[in-house]
């Protein structure tokens, strides 16, 4: 069930009705509530496909006896193996093996939070959960379940095991933060996706200006496409009075990929700090294990991501970027460097990296790399070609500006006045918090700003159906 269908808006109507009529049921009103959101998160995975419920009835079974009977080192190896059986076997084992798997929604994401669960246990951080059904909630949580934020048993259980009344911050937090996630999901991500989608699947009849233009855009893509989908499930969440932590910060304002993993897919960093980076010694031991505890963490990340090797590339060129930052730290501090010249740097190394996760395989991944760093020599064909028949259809040539990608020139310059908007917001509130930057205006000034929003992304919601065929309407990270 999409965030983006009419049948999710009924289906979290109904859920809110029910949730609030719960409210009143006095000392029972936690218990039932619980009941309510478990049934609700069970219709909302059944609906992807009724086929993927036993594994997520695994992963709950599982976390609830690994939490009683993990005891020591044999059994919570033994645990954590069951528990990551199924992810390992769907998405590895097609691969080594001419075995058609289904691929759960989500499995990806609700095995990490299974696996923190039970070696949070064992290091007794928290205390084994003997509710099965804050267990069965935990793990299912439907606002979370598809693509994260993962989730720390000790900020969410502890959050069911109260009644949530209705709280008007709460409510209206969500529906902003909600409506920020459609925004840069439909008004941004989909429509750069039509370029990009055109370009990388087209990646031989391309110019390489093209190609170089088609990633820093998927580098928006993803951002949005997936930091959208983050802002609405923490919406959501929020509505119904759960704080379920951030998952983006601005990440392409960061000085060093350090920092940027500080501030992308915050949930999954810090659940590799937390169970990969540290367990291994972290930076608790002498450089040269520094560096290789640096790369195989960011191995397990690209892995965690996908079973080819362009996947593993683009963890282990996070790694090593990593490692030459650690090793050219003290440089660095002496020289100065301005701060827009740290951030261009990183957004151009990450930028690079994309290149890998984005193409289909290592080849096609190569066959970019090589086309981009020609495109330098493009330019004075660009600029002859300009004379000759003109900028537009200079443009529309070199950069593959047709119909196939959007609607050409015109589109794009609209395309780019959106991200440049959007842009400027993320660096105008970089140090601020939005919610209460909103707040703070006076009504009419938010009240419009909310039409104009919700103007917008209904524009956006008849545009996404008229290209249905071409739009990415999923989210990019359903696949992982």
């Amino acid at each position: 069930m999409s965030f983006l269908s009419l049948l999710f808006a009924a289906f979290f109507l109904i859920l809110v009705v029910l949730y609030r009529i719960a409210v009143r049921l006095g000392e029972r009103a936690a218990l039932a509530q619980k009941v309510i959101l478990l049934a609700a998160s069970l219709v909302f995975y059944a609906f992807a496909d009724l086929r993927f419920i036993p594994f997520l009835a695994y992963a709950i079974a599982i976390s609830y006896f690994a939490g009683i009977f993990c005891k020591n080192k044999i059994a919570l190896t033994a645990f954590v193996l069951a528990d990551l059986a199924p992810l390992l076997a769907v998405k590895y084992v097609p691969q080594a093996a001419n075995v058609r798997w289904i691929f759960p929604l989500g499995i990806s994401f609700f095995t990490f939070q299974s696996v923190g669960y039970i070696a949070d246990v064992y290091k007794k951080k928290i205390q084994a959960e003997r509710n099965f059904l804050n267990i069965a909630l935990f793990v299912s949580f439907f606002p979370t379940i598809s693509s994260g934020p993962i989730q720390h048993a000790g900020n969410l259980i502890p959050q069911l095991n109260k009644a949530h009344n209705f709280d008007y911050d709460d409510a209206t937090d969500g529906l902003r933060l909600f409506a920020w996630g459609l925004f840069k999901k439909l008004c941004i991500a989909d429509r750069i996706a039509l370029y990009v989608n055109y370009v990388y699947g087209n990646v031989g009849d391309q110019y390489g200006l093209a190609l170089l233009f088609a990633t820093i855009l998927y580098s928006f893509q993803i951002y949005c496409d997936f930091s959208g989908y983050s802002d609405m499930a923490i919406g959501v969440a929020r509505y119904l009075g759960f704080d379920v932590g951030k998952n983006f910060d601005r990440p392409y304002l960061s000085q060093s990929v350090g920092e940027f993993w500080r501030r992308w897919h915050i949930s999954l960093s810090s659940w590799l700090r937390d169970y990969v980076y540290i367990p291994l010694g972290g930076s608790r031991v002498a450089l040269p294990r520094i560096y290789i505890n640096l790369m195989a963490t960011f191995l397990v990340s690209g892995i965690w991501h996908g079973s080819t090797w362009n996947f593993v590339i683009w963890g282990a060129l996070h790694g090593l970027f990593l490692c030459a930052e650690r090793a050219t730290k003290s440089a660095r501090d002496k020289m100065k460097i301005p701060l827009w010249i740290n951030v261009a740097v990183t957004f151009c190394l990450v930028a690079f990296a994309w290149i890998f996760f984005r193409a289909k395989n290592v080849s096609e991944a190569a066959a970019v790399v090589k086309k981009i760093a020609a495109a330098p020599t493009e330019i004075l064909a660009f600029i002859n070609m300009a004379k000759l028949d003109g900028l537009k259809d200079a443009l529309h040539k070199m950069l593959s500006l047709t119909g196939e990608t959007g609607g050409g020139v015109k589109n794009m310059v609209v395309n780019i006045a959106i991200l440049a908007a959007f842009l400027a917001v993320q660096i105008a509130t970089k140090e601020r918090n939005g919610q209460l930057l909103i707040k703070k205006q006076k009504r009419i000034i938010r009240w419009t700003a909310y039409i104009l929003l919700s103007a917008i992304i209904s524009f956006h919601l008849f545009y996404n159906y008229t290209y249905q065929e071409k739009a990415n309407t999923e989210f990019l990270y359903f696949k992982f």
